[in-house]
C-alpha cells in the first residue's frame, strides 16, 4: 500500500502537450556543432513560486525562473540547455516526486 499522496490525479487536468528541443554540442571535423533533440511530452510549466525562488542564489532571483511537473521522467539532467518558446533556458534543478507520482525540474532563462 502507497502512503503518499498522489499528485498525477490533479496533474492529469492540468497537463498539455509541451515541446522542448535540448541543445547540446557535438565536434565533428574539429568544429563544435549544436544538436538539437525535441521532448514531446505532457505537463505543466508554470513561474516558480515565490517560496521556491526565494532560496534560488540572490544574483538570479529577478531572472525568468519557471518549473515543469510532468507524470514521466524526461531526458534532461542538471545543466542541459533547452530551448522553449524561443528562449534558451539552463535546467537548474531536477526532483524525482516518482512516489508521489510525478517530476519536477526548475529552469531559468540563460543569458549565456
Amino acid at each position: 500500500m502507497n502512503n503518499f499522496p498522489q499528485i498525477q490525479t490533479a496533474l492529469r487536468g492540468w497537463q498539455n502537450k509541451i515541446t522542448l528541443i535540448k541543445v547540446t554540442q557535438v565536434i565533428q571535423n574539429f568544429k563544435t556543432i549544436p544538436v538539437e533533440q525535441y521532448l514531446i511530452f505532457k505537463g505543466v510549466i508554470q513561474p516558480l513560486s515565490g517560496e521556491k525562488l526565494n532560496i534560488k542564489p540572490l544574483e538570479s532571483r529577478s531572472w525568468q525562473w519557471l518549473q515543469i511537473h510532468t507524470e514521466k521522467e524526461i531526458e534532461l539532467e542538471v545543466n542541459d540547455k533547452i530551448k522553449y518558446r524561443n528562449k534558451t533556458f539552463k535546467v537548474m534543478d531536477k526532483k524525482d516526486y516518482s512516489l508521489n507520482g510525478y517530476f519536477e525540474y526548475h529552469i531559468v532563462k540563460s543569458y549565456d
